[in-house]
This record gives structure tokens, sequence and C-alpha cells, in this order.
């Protein structure tokens, strides 16, 4: 098992209550990319969400089109599982139109041209071979099958409450976790560079667009957000007493901020393609 598929493993409830809700609004946006290649109810549509993780796209795709055939894959089993729990309480009993699927969006366990649409979400930065995943998704798409998905864009954009946590740590010498490292193909350079790529992997009609995900965190959780989220393993490998003093400390330094500090910024790119028709 990858560290990545173990890091989520580990933190699959986290990133259900902390990280998705602030994905999810820009996330669901890549199923109106594919809105006008799944008709009506989406009677005979095969969908499948790549790296779906705790299921926000293939669920909200099964409350979309009530009528079309959903698969989700991810390499996390914990993941999979807060998938499964979030589906049930969303969707009752989906039966056999909704299937959540143990897979590497790189080895992905389907034959050719299974499915007529393809989503994901924040996911492709994260794959250790950006093209082996993408021709993955080329060759599970039927020809003319759509794909579409939404990642990060590479960003040096400052965020003050991140740095104050950052400058508390240094101030009190402690060193960020060592983790294992991670094999991953990283963020788009450019929406030139994500669009190129995907027309290299074969894709055809390809269109990328930049667009800004803006968050407002709200500053008396932001402190909450670190310690069971964001910097989670930072706080599992302190002591009590020296727990208590990053958080002091952090609190001190966030309530000197201006509410519109806590306002998060970060570009992402969004990519709608086509399998060339056969």
């Amino acid at each position: 098992m990858s560290s990545i598929a173990e890091r989520y493993n580990r933190s699959a409830d986290a990133y259900l209550g902390w990280w998705g809700p602030i994905l999810e609004p820009t996330a669901l946006g890549v199923l109106d990319l594919v809105s006008s290649s799944i008709p009506g109810d989406g009677t005979g549509v095969r969908l499948l969400d790549i790296g779906t993780g705790t299921g926000t796209l293939a669920i909200a795709a099964a409350e979309r089109w009530t009528a079309a055939q959903i698969t989700g894959v991810d390499g996390s089993t914990g993941m999979l599982a807060v998938a499964r729990r979030e589906a049930r309480r969303r969707l009752g009993r989906p039966g056999e139109r909704l299937d959540f699927v143990a897979g590497l969006a790189d080895r992905m366990p389907f034959a050719d041209a299974s499915f007529d649409v393809a989503v994901s979400s924040f996911v492709l930065q994260l794959v250790p071979h950006r093209p082996r995943a993408l021709g993955e998704a080329l060759r599970v798409l039927r020809p003319g099958g759509v794909l579409a998905f939404v990642t990060w864009l590479a960003s040096d954009i400052p965020f003050a409450p991140d740095e104050a946590f950052d400058d508390v740590l240094d101030e009190l010498g402690i060193a960020d976790p060592d983790e294992p490292e991670e094999a991953r193909a990283g963020d788009f350079a450019s929406v030139a560079a994500a669009a190129a790529q995907i027309r290299r992997a074969g894709f055809r009609e390809v269109s990328a667009r930049e667009q800004l995900l803006v968050h407002r965190y709200e500053p008396a959780t932001y402190l909450d957000f670190l310690e069971h989220y964001a910097e989670r393993t930072t706080f599992a490998g302190l002591d009590e007493a020296t727990a208590r003093d990053v958080r002091a400390w952090t609190a001190e330094r966030l309530a000197r901020l201006e509410p519109d500090a806590f306002v998060w910024r970060a570009p992402v790119v969004s990519v709608r393609a086509r399998h060339p028709a056969g």
C-alpha cells in the first residue's frame, strides 16, 4: 500500500468533516461540465468517479441522474468505507446503481470502454505517474466518452493563518514530522500545461480554464482545523505540555489577524475532454 493510501486511510473521517466541505462546492462543478453528455435521468449512462474519496462526486451524480450506473474507484479502503456510509445516509439503499471499488487511478480494475463518462476532483495531483493515470482514463472510456476533472494549479499565494502557525513551530523549535516520501505528480504548472498533457494522453476537444477556489475559514475554529486535520500529524507527535503551548501561542497570533485574513484563495484548473470517436 502506498504512503498516500495509508495517510487517507488514517484520516478518512477527518477528511469528511474538515476538508471535504471546503472542496465540495468546486468539486461539484465537474458534474456541470459533463451534464450535456448525460441526457435526462441518465438512463443507460455509465459514469466513473476516479479517486472518489468519500464519494462526493459519485453520490452527487447518483442524486442528479437517478437512472445512471455510477462507480467510484479509490486506492484507500478507509475512504471507500466512509463513501459507502455516506451513500447509505444520503441515498438509503442505492442498490446496484452505485458501487464503490478498490483500485488505483493508474491501474483501474475495469475492462476497456467500460464507461461513457469519467470525472475526478482533486486527485490527479496525488497520482505517482499522471500520464499513466490519464492513459487509464482513456482506456476505460468508450470512444466518444467524456472526461472532466478539477485539480490544483501550482501557487505561492500566502495565507496568514498558516504562516502564524508555522511561526509558532519555529519559535518553539518544533520540526516538521518525519513522514515517508510520497511519490506524486504534483500540481499542474499552468492551464496550458494541463491542456497539453491531456492532449498528449490521446484526448481531443480539450478545454481547460483557471478558477479560484475561495473559502472563508471561521477564525474561532481554524485552530481546530489545524489540530484535527491539516496538522494532525504534527500535533500527534507532541507531548501534552508542548501541545498546550502550541495551541495557546497559535490562538494568540490568530486573534491578531483581521477576519478577512482567514479567506483562503487557491487556483485550480477545470478540464473537459473527449475520447477520440471510433
